[in-house]
């Protein structure tokens, strides 16, 4: 099963999201547009895993979890990987706020991840939330990454990580949480 380790959004700041992306959409010729159910903050991605390895990943990072405590962050710009030719890649939005601590969580996430036999991530770690996919835009890039600068995005609540199953049903993509693990 194809899985990652994430940080899930209340309903409310995905509603906001899903305003970004459809200002991104009304200045764009085409794209493929992620589902509101589907914003996240990815910290591994972990790819295919048996299900038998669902209860060691819990137990290791529960045990080296126990004393993190919980933090906030915020959208405050976006940006994208380019593409081929004229598209881009990956539209993201990008969190700001205590990034240290975000970053400390990530290593803890790694080191905890390859003590029970995960390889490292070899790129940095950039955080981002990915909106939207090859797209073409109408207008200036610059134009989008205002909108978002002068949009009041509530707060990220950093509370929990969940182990999440990403599958396609139905032609769509849906991410299912398989544990949470709650941070103090």
């Amino acid at each position: 099963m194809r899985t990652f380790i994430g940080i899930d959004f209340p309903r409310k700041l995905k509603e906001q999201i899903v305003e970004a992306q459809s200002y991104l959409k009304s200045i764009s010729k085409k794209g493929r547009w992620k589902y509101i159910d589907n914003f996240h903050l990815t910290l591994k991605f972990l790819g295919e895993i048996e299900y038998d390895h669902v209860e060691k990943i819990k137990e290791v990072l529960t045990k080296n979890l126990e004393s993190f405590s919980s933090f906030s962050l915020k959208i405050f710009s976006c940006g994208y990987f380019k593409g081929s030719k004229n598209a881009l890649r990956v539209v993201y939005l990008k969190p700001d706020g205590d990034l240290d601590k975000l970053n400390n969580l990530y290593q803890i996430v790694e080191d905890s991840l390859y003590s029970i036999g995960f390889e490292k991530e070899k790129r940095d770690y950039t955080p981002h939330i990915t909106i939207a996919q090859d797209v073409i835009l109408d207008e200036p890039f610059d134009k989008f990454k205002q909108y978002v600068e002068n949009y009041k995005f509530d707060l990220i609540p950093v509370e929990s990580v969940i182990l999440f199953l990403s599958e396609e049903i139905d032609r769509k993509r849906v991410y299912t949480p398989l544990f949470e693990i709650k941070l103090k």
